[in-house]
C-alpha cells in the first residue's frame, strides 16, 4: 500500500502564506457599535413569534423564535420548557406563542421572500 502525499505548487504555497500574513493586518476587532443590536431589544415588539418543538432525550422541548418580520435574519431563539407528552407540548407551545406575540392572531409572519435567496 502506497501512501499518497499532497503536493502544492510553490507559487500557490507562497500566495497562501501571503494571504495568511495579510489577514493578520486586515482583520480588526469589532467595536461596541457592531454589537449594539444585542442590547437594543426594541425590535422585539414588532417580531413574529414562531414555536418549535424538538424531540430530544425523550422529552419534547419547546423553543420560541422571535424574528423581525421585516428582516428575518434578525432573530432570537429561546428554549422555554420541556414536556414528556407530545400533546401537552404542542398545546403549551401554541399558548406560549400566542402569549409572547404582540399580535396574538398571528398576522405578523416571516416570509421566505424576505431572505433574498438566489437559486443560481
Amino acid at each position: 500500500m502506497t501512501s499518497s502525499t499532497c503536493k502544492i505548487d510553490e507559487r500557490m504555497y507562497n500566495s497562501l502564506l501571503e494571504l495568511l500574513n495579510d489577514t493578520y493586518f486586515i482583520d480588526t476587532k469589532g467595536n461596541i457599535q457592531d454589537f449594539q443590536f444585542y442590547h437594543d431589544d426594541h425590535w422585539l415588539s414588532d417580531s413574529a413569534v414562531i414555536d418549535n418543538l424538538i424531540y430530544k432525550r425523550g422529552e419534547w422541548n419547546i423553543e420560541l423564535l422571535f424574528a423581525l418580520h421585516t428582516n428575518p435574519l434578525k432573530f432570537i431563539k429561546r428554549q422555554i420548557m420541556s414536556y414528556s407528552c407530545p400533546k401537552k407540548a404542542t398545546l403549551s407551545a401554541s399558548l406560549m406563542r400566542r402569549m409572547a406575540a404582540k399580535d396574538q392572531r398571528g398576522t405578523l409572519e416571516v416570509k421566505v421572500e424576505n431572505f433574498n435567496i438566489c437559486t443560481n
